[in-house]
């Protein structure tokens, strides 16, 4: 019964924490408080431009 056994392994651990900003680059507030959705569209629509004038010759 014990050939039938898995062996286990543990792998590299924990996640590395992830790096992301806690503060809003535009009002300087936490984003975990508060309505933060016009400046995510702000900054998705900077992204988009930043990308659109990258791609240009």
């Amino acid at each position: 019964m014990t050939a039938l056994r898995r062996i286990v392994r543990l792998r590299a651990g924990q996640m590395p924490p992830l790096d992301l900003a806690t503060i809003c680059d535009k009002c300087n507030k936490s984003r975990a408080h508060g309505n933060h959705q016009k400046f995510s569209k702000q900054r998705q629509a900077e992204g988009i431009a930043r990308r659109a004038g990258e791609q240009a010759p």
